[in-house]
């Protein structure tokens, strides 16, 4: 079994945010559909050792991927790479029985979330490094007719580097300019898409600041925005990326959404334990 890491006195753990969140962020949102059995690397390995993980409660729907772009939290600035499969049945707590989305896997580009986000609500996040082909759109400003995402291990020297580093995950969003743009929410995709989570406990990393949980958390996550646009998706294959085991093999839908100058409010979670 591995030694854990401790932090040293110098390094210390992150300052604690607790919820409530309120948040503000540009955000990309992939739409999927995946099936039984879910796709290896859909959870990290970490995670994966849970028996909520390894069980056969995922129940479909709608999923996604998100790429946010967070420009005001708690923890400052960061950007975010997750998937949400679709919906899980839940085993205990005020939904049990019911079905509910789940984040199994997702990325962030610096400390302070990673420890606040699975201390708080037991979203298992890990850390990466993200590059952008263009700068967030700006107040009143129409967005670049094409943005390029890539999300890299953490490890992984920057794109000025010599040495020639390929990401585990790469898309291209085109904005489809002849489609107005809309608020978000709108009572169709509130049908769609549901706003609540359920996120079972996190298994203890080597490092302490893979914090882990012992209870089941609850809670909803309200994105909205005065200016969502439709968007072209192109994710690319595997000549063009190298999961390693950091991503799973999926594939989202050729549409998606761009919501500008979002904000996201999380709330305290509720809680129990099996």
């Amino acid at each position: 079994m591995a030694t854990k890491r401790r932090v040293t006195a110098e390094e210390s753990l992150p300052a604690r945010h607790p919820p409530p969140w309120s948040t503000r962020n540009e955000a990309y949102w992939l739409l999927l559909t995946l099936r039984n059995p879910l796709p290896a690397g859909i959870y990290d390995p970490l995670e994966a050792s849970h028996p909520a993980c390894t069980t056969s409660g995922f129940k479909g729907g709608l999923g996604m991927v998100q790429i946010v772009r967070y420009t005001d939290t708690p923890c400052g600035s960061y950007d975010e790479l997750l998937i949400i499969p679709g919906n899980f049945e839940v085993p205990g707590g005020s939904l049990k029985g019911k079905s509910r989305m789940r984040i199994s896997r997702i990325y962030v580009s610096q400390q302070e979330t990673m420890y606040n986000g699975r201390k708080n609500w037991n979203i298992p996040k890990h850390l990466a490094r993200f590059e952008f082909s263009c700068e967030l759109v700006a107040k009143g400003g129409k967005p670049s007719s094409q943005l390029t995402v890539s999300v890299f291990p953490s490890e992984s020297p920057a794109a000025n580097a010599p040495e020639t580093v390929v990401p585990f995950f790469h898309a291209t969003l085109k904005p489809m300019n002849y489609v107005p743009a809309f608020p978000y929410p709108t009572k169709w995709t509130a049908a769609l898409l549901s706003t609540t989570f359920v996120q079972p406990p996190l298994p203890t990393g080597e490092d302490e600041l893979m914090c882990g949980t012992q209870s089941w958390k609850i809670f909803d996550a309200v994105a909205a925005t005065p200016k969502a646009r439709i968007i072209w998706v192109e994710a690319s294959g595997d000549d063009a990326v190298d999961r390693q085991g950091h991503w799973p093999d999926v594939k989202p839908w050729s549409i998606g959404l761009w919501l500008e100058d979002a904000t996201l409010d999380i709330p305290a979670p509720e809680e129990w334990r099996e």
